[in-house]
């Protein structure tokens, strides 16, 4: 590691520190109401642009609640894609969901798609999803992400470079996040993906990617 990437690394470490905190600090009435409000701003931008497909995660510990997001989505009948953590390789597998009962508590405990398999690998995604909803724990205007640091996301996106889906248009990425999140610059790495919005309680942000 180099002295710029372990500068890096030490202040992604201390601002994780933080955000965690912080966000732990949110009370359960807050942390409700401030997810309500970001999933209607999520679900109305779905609506306006007519999406048909979109990746998101099911929510743990303090982070935000996707609960209203999905079940919505589902409600509007849009294809939904959660993911499935395989810690052997540190990749996830993605799996179209169409209800809550799909879903089984899986690795850290977080709730994931059931699959026939406990070590399936397989990656249902073959037309890649118009939105990806992400989580993390600070976000940035230019669209900087601070994740956890297991690098899920950032190998997933690599996955979808692949020859396979060369002709693929790329999914949006939307940083899902209170305002608490927001920070006036996230350390990143070269190979950390940029976000090209972000929705909080006060509404949504277009990110202005990489300036």
């Amino acid at each position: 590691m180099s002295s710029k990437e372990s500068v890096i690394s030490k202040a992604k470490q201390q601002l994780r520190t933080e955000k965690t905190i912080a966000r732990n600090e949110l009370s359960s009435d807050q942390r409700r109401e401030l997810s309500f409000l970001v999933c209607k701003h999520a679900s109305e931008w779905l609506k306006t642009k007519d999406i048909a497909s979109l990746m998101a995660y099911v929510s743990f510990r303090s982070e935000l609640d996707t609960n209203a997001l999905l079940t919505q989505a589902w409600k509007d009948q849009r294809r939904v894609l959660l993911p499935r953590v395989i810690p052997a390789s540190g990749a996830m597998s993605v799996h179209m969901v169409n209800a809550w009962s799909e879903l089984e508590p899986g690795a850290y405990g977080i709730h994931e798609p059931v699959v026939s398999g406990k070590d399936s690998q397989e990656i249902e995604v073959v037309t890649l999803p118009d939105v990806v909803f992400v989580p993390g724990l600070a976000f940035d205007l230019q669209g900087g992400r601070l994740g956890y640091g297991r690098g899920y996301y950032d190998r997933l996106r690599a996955s979808w470079e692949t020859e396979e889906y060369a002709a693929a248009k790329p999914p949006v990425l939307i940083g899902l996040a209170f305002g608490m999140q927001l920070v006036p610059k996230v350390p990143m790495d070269e190979h950390d993906a940029f976000m090209d919005m972000l929705i909080t309680e006060n509404g949504i942000v277009h990110c202005r990617k990489g300036e």
